[in-house]
């Protein structure tokens, strides 16, 4: 019994570290700074450059109507790839937003002078339209949504419109709808997600619903219609 009731205890401790770290990653991140709404961590010193990045972040979030002057973001830059393990669950991403607990951002490796993130192999898809600062306004979106639509709404809404959306406002109009479309109906890598990665198909549904058919983002989010009629719309329209 003594045996079994420190092992509950040793299981409890450690489950309140962990909940303790995810919450409160400061400790991990040993330089900061802050910039107009943001609070930056990093576990190397932060280039100066960095509220250059952050002003093009903030414009890019100002194309939201969901975005709010007063907010503040917490924004980790994990250089260390063990870092972004422990708090995006995975190396290879380039950036990630705890929307559930603690509502921080996290971003790998980066080139804060260049605007630029660091991707894993060296090359980042797409990255003409995707500097740091859109990967900043992505993960902060994501964050707004969050608060704007509650901690669940990873699990409550279809991730063409959460990712879709998120991509819509972090390229910050950097877009060419109408070429995207043809993509989509040439059947185009880029336009799937599964074998690009890229978020394009996402993006030109949200695009099409918003600035396309005039619906506000809070429609689409107390009801967002079938992916499916989207895409059909999208396909066989001209």
């Amino acid at each position: 019994m003594r045996r079994l009731k420190t092992i509950i205890f040793g299981g409890l401790l450690l489950g309140s570290l962990v909940l303790a770290l995810l919450l409160f990653p400061q400790p991990l991140f040993g330089y900061s700074m802050s910039h107009d709404q943001f609070r930056v961590w990093s576990d190397r010193p932060i280039d100066p450059a960095m509220t250059r990045v952050l002003n093009d972040a903030v414009r890019r979030l100002r194309t939201s109507k969901l975005y709010d002057p007063d907010e503040e973001f917490r924004l980790f830059i994990c250089n260390d790839a063990w870092r972004l393990w422990i708090f995006a669950r995975s190396t290879a991403v380039g950036g990630s937003a705890d929307t559930v607990l603690s509502r921080n951002i996290y971003l790998r490796e980066a080139d804060v002078a260049s605007n630029r993130l660091i991707p894993p192999g060296g090359v980042l898809s797409d990255a003409e339209v995707r500097p740091l600062s859109y990967f900043v306004a992505h993960e902060a979106t994501h964050i707004i949504e969050s608060r704007t639509f509650g901690r669940l709404m990873k699990y409550r809404y279809p991730d063409w419109l959460t990712e879709g959306y998120a991509d819509l406002i972090g390229k910050g109009g950097d877009f060419d709808f109408e070429e995207n479309r043809r993509l989509l109906q040439a059947d185009d890598n880029r336009l799937d997600p599964r074998r690009s990665g890229l978020y394009r198909r996402y993006h030109l549904m949200v695009a099409y619903l918003i600035e396309g058919r005039g619906h506000s983002v809070e429609e689409l989010f107390a009801n967002p219609p079938s992916d499916a009629v989207v895409l059909g719309r999208l396909l066989t329209s001209s």
